[in-house]
């Protein structure tokens, strides 16, 4: 098993003591390992003597449980909190006890056998101490100075004399040569320690005050070794979790393969950076970016490599979000681009579309049109009512309505026709691809919601084509209705591959698709733009099961509503003299002849500069005006201020194709009756000349 890295308290505190307390507890181990066998040695030889010699040494004997004593007693002092600060001193008094008590005893008669024995022991058991060569010198002088005292008082014969000495002589300086080696080559060690163990420590503490993230893994296994409190604060695991465990197990990688093959390829000294953020997984399966470096190398003979990386998941982030702003804001810059386009395709096409109106009013009031003419005038009617609802998409794309639908509407009718339009769509589909595609539906009698008929079958449509778009494989449609806390909610959920979890709130983005150049990426956002105008909205989710599930909620439309007051019989409107202001020609022409067949007195004008010098003088006799709103020069506010500010006014309605565009809470609306959208309806112009009179409050309900 290979040795973490990672520092303890104990591992800690030892590197950082001072070479004396290294060398001082190698003495004492030592110390206590010569003594136990000293002991064992001291018990040996006074037992052999008296129970295998005729004539034991009592002496001898003695001289062995002397030695014996002073051995526990050095044996006992080394356990003493101060002996590692005496041991030297401790040691030498030791040697000197033993060659006096000795020598005493070799006078009185006891063999000279133990005492010279000890004085060649001595400096050579001496030389196995970590101590320095001149404690070592002290010990062999103890050893000649009791041995040459003894000798004078002993008297021994010359040549026991020179033998004994010259043993002695030999190994103190065997002792010393040896005690040289073995210091310098101690001292050798104990730099080498000291260097490794600051290069350990610098680490150490590098490993763990880094702020990126450290692992080290064993290599070809991919075990981990260790790791840094870094890696824990990112990844949310400790580091008892994480050791002896692959980055697999961890969670930390999802291709195992890949990670296998990298550590088989790696071979000692290999090193290398990521080009490119890699993605690990973090708490709760969240994305963590890490850029990363690594380097192999060799611990406890094991191969190993250190991993380096850095969180860069915010800035990854940051940079998303960047360029999601950059692309959100280009699409704005080409919605309003194109809305503004959209705005002017629209208001000339209500022009238009009003003029063409207004004409077909008047056919029909021509006496001599045959009852076959009649009917396909109302059927043009129809064509540009309906032509004028699809302009209001066009306005929706553009998000520029600011008009409330009133009208009371069955929504589970409107899906039903939905349904029934998209019906020969997805049977289409389903012959010419091969799977099937069905609709199953659950929607109840639901209360009426407020809404415009047309509007909301695009929003279905628009929803049920893309759920058979998200289904190539086939598969069954749901929708579902209910009410929930006041209003009504309908789910419609496909079973497809769902939403992407990056893309779920962008989906209703202008120009946003992922169907590549099949899409517009306006579906969703025209159907937003509804459901806001609408009071309610439109929300996009991934079922657990799979799909995609749109939800769309509604407010319910008020009883008062829904109780339609029938409409006022206004019979024959009182002539009212009428001034008609508008650029365009055909508009003017036609608004002109309609009022006229109604029997009113008609004025026109067709710039604001020019109506403003009639309508200001105090005489003026005009009852109502109906201006239009984009005119050169002075526009159609301008000219309502102006009116408004006279004393006496007239009834001024706003006549333009821009209505829906114009706020319910714009102030410049206090200046006009009402706000009147093109195309118009002839019955409503009638209702409109016959409450001339109070029309000033402003508060009508098509304004």
């Amino acid at each position: 098993m290979i040795t973490s890295l990672a520092p303890t308290a104990v591992e800690t505190a030892s590197s950082s003591l001072p070479e004396l307390d290294s060398v001082n507890r190698e003495a004492i181990v030592r110390l206590r390992m010569a003594a136990l066998v000293s002991l064992i040695a001291e018990l040996i030889l006074p037992f052999y003597e008296i129970a295998f010699s005729g004539h034991p040494d009592w002496m001898a004997i003695l001289i062995q449980t002397i030695w014996f004593a002073l051995t526990v007693a050095l044996l006992a002092s080394t356990w003493h909190p101060r002996f590692s600060a005496l041991w030297k001193p401790i040691v030498l008094l030791f040697a000197s006890a033993l060659a006096i008590s000795s020598g005493f005893l070799s006078m009185k008669g006891a063999s000279l056998g133990p005492f010279l024995f000890l004085l060649v022991l001595l400096p050579v058991g001496g030389a196995c101490l970590p101590w320095e060569a001149g404690w070592q010198v002290g010990m062999s002088a103890i050893c000649v100075f009791f041995g040459f005292a003894f000798a004078c008082v002993l008297g021994w014969h010359g040549g026991l004399v020179i033998s004994g000495l010259s043993a002695m002589v030999a190994s103190i300086l065997g002792s010393l040569l040896i005690n040289e080696a073995l210091t310098r080559q101690r001292l050798r060690i104990d730099r080498s320690l000291r260097a490794l163990s600051r290069s350990e420590n610098i680490f150490r503490r590098i490993f763990e005050i880094s702020p990126s993230i450290l692992m080290i893994f064993s290599v070809p296994d991919g075990l981990m070794v260790d790791c840094n409190p870094s890696f824990e604060a990112t990844f949310g695991l400790k580091r008892s979790q994480a050791v002896g465990k692959t980055a697999l197990e961890l969670g930390l990688v999802t291709d195992s393969e890949a990670a296998r093959g990298w550590l088989n390829s790696l071979k000692l000294g290999d090193r290398g950076a990521s080009r490119d953020a890699a993605i690990f997984w973090g708490p709760d399966k969240q994305p963590i970016h890490c850029v990363y470096s690594w380097s192999t190398f060799e611990l406890d003979d094991h191969l190993c490599v250190l991993v380096a990386g850095q969180d860069t998941t915010d800035r990854v982030r940051a940079e998303e979000e960047l360029r999601r702003n950059r692309e959100t804001m280009a699409s704005r810059e080409r919605l309003t681009a194109v809305g503004e386009l959209a705005s002017g395709i629209a208001h000339d096409l209500n022009n238009s579309l009003n003029a063409l109106s207004l004409n077909l009013e008047l056919l029909r009031m021509e006496r001599d049109v045959p009852g076959h003419y009649r009917e396909r005038l109302e059927l043009l009617t129809r064509i540009v009512g309906d032509a004028n609802a699809t302009i209001g998409r066009l306005q929706d794309f553009a998000r520029r309505r600011h008009d409330h639908p009133v009208k009371p509407v069955n929504l589970a009718e409107i899906i039903r026709e939905s349904l029934e339009m998209v019906h020969s769509t997805l049977q289409e589909s389903s012959s010419v691809s091969g799977p099937s595609i069905s609709v199953e539906t659950d929607v109840p009698q639901l209360p009426l919601i407020l809404g415009e008929p047309a509007e909301l079958r695009q929003i279905f449509l628009n929803l049920l084509l893309n759920a058979r778009d998200a289904m190539p494989a086939g598969g069954v449609i749901h929708i579902g209705g209910k009410i929930d806390r006041g209003e009504v909610v309908v789910t419609v959920a496909d079973e497809g591959n769902g939403i992407p979890a990056e893309y779920l709130d962008r989906v209703f983005d202008p120009f946003f698709t992922t169907k590549g150049e099949r899409g517009t990426g306006l579906g969703l956002s025209v159907a937003y733009g509804a459901m806001a105008r609408l009071g309610g909205s439109i929300s996009a989710a991934n079922a657990p099961s799979g799909g995609a599930v749109f939800t769309l909620r509604f407010p319910l439309a008020p009883v008062a509503n829904v109780e339609l007051a029938p409409q006022r019989e206004s019979g024959r409107v009182q002539p009212r003299r009428v001034m008609v202001i508008d650029d365009d020609a055909e508009n003017l022409n036609a608004l002109s002849a309609l009022f006229q067949s109604r029997g009113h007195s008609v004025v026109t004008n067709t710039s604001g500069d020019g109506a403003l010098e009639e309508l200001m003088r105090e005489d003026c006799p005009i009852d109502v005006v109906f201006c239009d709103l984009g005119m050169p020069g002075v526009n159609g506010w301008e000219v309502a201020r102006k009116v408004k500010s006279k004393p006496a006014p007239p009834a001024f309605y706003l006549f333009t194709g821009w209505a829906q565009e114009i706020p319910t809470d714009d102030p410049r609306r206090r200046w006009v009756d009402a706000v009147v959208p093109k195309p118009v309806e002839p019955c409503l112009l009638d209702r409109l000349l016959a409450d001339a009179e109070a029309s000033s409050d402003g508060a009508k309900p098509w304004s």
